[in-house]
């Protein structure tokens, strides 16, 4: 029997990086969406309801990690991988579920957090 694959959904207006994060991670075997702004974005969450949100903050279209809270009443038990360039970036509140990751990324980094995580429920 073949497990459901992890879905992933990615919302950075950089179409570079969704583009080929999203194709490395479907390599590893995850199925991933990607969105280029906040409101196609959190419209994709409703629709695809995933296990993990990667989320830049600078958007088009408003601050992606003000709407960690948003994200976490639309998809029960999400896990949210917050990313931005500046290392300086503010850190909201420690949550267990929320991570924080430094641009460029590391998509090694992404796949040993998603598997590492993956199999713990949101606490």
């Amino acid at each position: 029997m073949n497990l459901p694959k992890i879905k992933i959904v990615i919302i950075d207006d950089e179409e570079d990086l969704c583009f080929l994060l999203s194709n490395m991670l479907n390599t590893y075997g995850f199925e991933v969406s990607y969105f280029h702004n906040l409101s196609s974005g959190m419209e994709g969450l409703r629709e695809i309801q995933p296990d993990w949100v990667i989320i830049d903050n600078n958007l088009p279209d408003g601050l992606g990690w003000e709407k960690v809270d948003e994200i976490t009443d639309l998809v029960e038990k999400v896990r949210i991988i917050k990313i931005s360039a500046s290392p300086d970036s503010f850190k909201a509140k420690y949550r267990e579920f929320v991570h924080y990751l430094i641009k460029p990324i590391d998509v090694n980094s992404i796949v040993a957090l998603v598997n590492a995580k993956s199999n713990s429920g949101k606490t």
